[in-house]
């Protein structure tokens, strides 16, 4: 039982994959999706970009390391704190039931 468990937790997902994965019964609309990643990105690149600035001495490095830096910063943080968030916010909006058309 506790096993069962276990599994269940571990193979759950965040964000848009958990309703990705059974198009069958919900369908994504891409604009949507596009609208509610940017809506998570800009807010995140303009606070890492000033926070990078403030800690790093960006004049001695090379700006390709300090963009790793900001990219890798966005990337987490988008995929375990911010999608998950959005999603389960505007879930009803972004996704819609999938009605099946026989023709």
């Amino acid at each position: 039982m506790k096993r069962s468990k276990a599994i269940t937790k571990r193979d759950q997902k965040n964000g848009l994959e958990n309703k990705a994965v059974n198009p069958g019964t919900v369908k994504m609309t891409p604009w949507k999706q596009a609208l509610v990643t940017a809506l998570g990105v800009y807010p995140l690149l303009l606070t890492y970009e000033w926070l990078v600035k403030q800690i790093l001495p960006v004049h001695l490095i090379d700006r390709r390391v300090t963009l790793l830096i900001v990219v890798l910063m966005i990337a987490t943080t988008m995929v375990f704190l911010v999608m998950p968030i959005l999603v389960k916010i505007l879930s009803p909006w972004l996704f819609k039931k999938h009605t099946s058309k026989n023709i």
